[in-house]
């Protein structure tokens, strides 16, 4: 199995481990947990072996359909398949859809990482918590308060599902940067890279995520990716580290008006 493949079947039992029901579909499964309605990372469509001319009006057909009976007013659809989701961008951008390119990326780093300091370390539960409600009560979701509630409750479920770990840097007397650290005991996916902005631009990212990956080989595991924003600057940062890109996903969301 390639590294691409690995990162990617890793993605999908994660994501199975985390939803209520798994539902097949003619070219996938979607994932529903009534519980966490409004999070959209647990409520989507995930596109698996579809034919490679899958039309967008099809597709989003079928997405719209599949939504509706589960009472959501968001479409979200994950496409592994890079070149169906590429020739598919274009149509769901002129239609308003938010499009996500993720680049899928392996650390072949040195395992020997320099000591990142007494302030980051392994987070508690509540240090999580308190930086998670600070960070979304100023974000895009704070307008909603039962959005903002489900997306800090979420944590505890991606800690039962996929054995979470969160590394943090503390300073000032609370966490102001955070990474998961989820695993299946041989791979681990670092993910949900956060800085909170006041103190953003002194290396606590590169630091935090460093420490994720000490753990992730300290505890026995032999591959360690993350995904990361391909029209974004993380990930050279990511690049500078030592992780190598391996191949792209791609997100499609449309929330309401």
């Amino acid at each position: 199995m390639d590294d691409l493949r690995r990162a990617l079947d890793f993605l999908s039992w994660f994501e199975n481990s985390c939803a209520e029901r798994v539902v097949p579909w003619r070219w996938g499964v979607t994932l529903f947990n009534s519980e966490f309605p409004k999070v959209f990372m647990l409520n989507f469509v995930r596109v698996e072996g579809a034919p490679a001319d899958l039309s967008f009006h099809e597709l989003v057909a079928e997405a719209d359909a599949l939504h509706d009976r589960a009472g959501h007013s968001h479409r979200d659809i994950v496409v592994e398949d890079a070149r169906l989701a590429a020739a598919l961008a274009p149509a769901f951008r002129r239609s308003g859809w938010e499009v996500s390119t993720l680049l899928v990326m392996a650390y072949r780093g040195d395992r020997e990482l320099p000591e990142t300091g007494r302030d980051v370390r392994e987070l508690t539960t509540d240090e999580l918590r308190d930086m998670r409600a600070h960070s979304y009560s100023v974000g895009p979701s704070a307008k909603d308060p039962q959005t903002v509630r489900q997306m800090i409750d979420k944590d505890a479920l991606l800690a039962r599902a996929g054995g979470a770990r969160f590394f943090g840097a503390v300073m000032d007397g609370q966490a102001v940067c955070s990474a998961d650290l989820y695993s299946d005991g041989i791979t681990a996916q670092i993910e949900s890279v956060l800085t909170l902005e006041p103190y953003r631009k002194r290396g606590l990212g590169r630091a935090v995520v460093a420490e994720a990956i000490r753990a992730a080989f300290d505890s026995d595991h032999d591959f360690v990716f993350l995904l990361a924003d391909d029209e974004d600057w993380p990930k050279e940062l990511y690049a500078r580290m030592g992780f190598e890109p391996l191949g792209r996903c791609y997100d499609f969301l449309k929330t309401p008006d």
